[in-house]
């Protein structure tokens, strides 16, 4: 797996700025900025940006990791607000299911397990050359 500075090499500064950029807009919620505005701060067009955002592998793979490293970093929230569905403090004073169920699952205590039964007479008909050989002429026979 590549590190981050790994996904650096080979990149610019504007690109590195703009990844940067780009990113925190987009866990920005409300306050979000146009990509006018971030192309403009980064010091490049529009276009340049947006080919960036849609044909370079490595900014892609750059923005990425800085994406998952964001998302990362709202781990501790996100425990925090499942436990405070789990014990209710959140949700009129009642434990949510659904979060007792992602809890167990999460810990591995609960595992989705589905089991697939097929019948013998199921199986596939294996044919003789011969008989796949017939049905091709009279295949044929219906074409001509």
């Amino acid at each position: 797996m590549k590190t981050l500075d790994d996904l650096k090499h080979g990149l610019t500064d504007q690109q590195l700025l703009a990844a940067q950029l780009l990113v925190s807009n987009e866990f920005a919620g409300k306050e979000k900025r146009k990509l006018e505005e971030i192309a403009e701060e980064v010091g490049v067009s529009r276009v340049a940006l947006w080919n960036w955002r849609k044909k370079d592998l490595r900014f892609i793979e750059y923005m990425s990791a800085l994406s998952d490293i964001t998302l990362d970093s709202y781990r501790s929230v996100a425990d925090a607000q499942l436990m405070k569905l789990i014990k209710g403090t959140s949700n009129n004073g009642l434990p949510a299911i659904k979060a007792l169920e992602l809890y167990y699952k999460l810990s591995g205590r609960l595992v989705d397990k589905r089991e697939i039964v097929t019948k013998e007479n199921d199986a596939p008909v294996r044919k003789t050359k011969q008989e796949i050989a017939e049905e091709l002429r009279k295949l044929d026979e219906l074409l001509n």
